[in-house]
């Protein structure tokens, strides 16, 4: 299995595995992983334009109100998000592919609470239909595997599971995948909760 097809599977990768050991994530158990992808009616090269900046994130994710950046270099990079709700989470990018996309960590500060990969991939179509007007041009894909400490009771782990990620992350994601494929197809940054309000994330005001 390619790095493409590693990043964008449903299951649990020999290849994620191994970058949660190379992290040093000792006593954490990871869940199944949770995937959201969106087809996008521009080439990859856009979808790359879209999400390589510094920033990024006040484009395309309709959750973030400050994207601020510590560092921009590649697979060195390090940004923190701050969402509607006060939330605070910070981003440690840990493998950089141009024109594809990156693997980074993400949590609270001083925490790591889940591997996310995001990909570009060509569409399932074949090309001469992918080449029609409005048709997807590309394929874009967040896949997420959320980290749980085996040092907190089960129950209160499982809590946490069913409701912080089993529930809360499916629409999280749909949300920044088609934040995405928006910004990219017009160049418009997305608005505030443009695809819905999130519970955690960014709650109706």
């Amino acid at each position: 299995m390619d790095d493409a097809n590693e990043a964008t599977s449903s299951a649990l990768t020999p290849s994620d595995e191994a970058l949660i050991d190379r992290l040093g994530a000792r006593g954490i158990e990871p869940m199944e992983p949770i995937i959201a992808r969106v087809a996008v009616a521009v080439p990859p090269a856009d979808v790359w334009a879209a999400i390589r900046e510094p920033g990024n994130l006040t484009n395309i994710h309709p959750f973030c109100e400050r994207n601020e950046v510590n560092v921009w270099d590649g697979a060195r990079s390090r940004d923190h998000v701050f969402y509607y709700s006060g939330v605070h989470y910070q981003r440690e990018f840990c493998d950089w592919f141009d024109g594809t996309g990156y693997d980074l960590v993400l949590g609270p500060p001083q925490a790591r609470s889940a591997l996310v990969r995001w990909r570009i991939t060509e569409p399932a179509q074949s090309r001469t239909s992918a080449d029609s007007a409005g048709s997807p041009r590309c394929e874009f894909t967040i896949k997420v595997v959320a980290l749980l400490r085996d040092d907190v009771p089960a129950a209160e782990r499982e809590h946490y599971a069913e409701h912080m990620i089993r529930r809360a992350l499916p629409s999280y994601l749909d949300s920044v995948v088609r934040g995405t494929a928006f910004y990219a197809e017009t160049g418009t940054p997305v608005t505030k909760n443009q695809f819905g309000t999130h519970p955690i994330y960014s709650p109706a005001d």
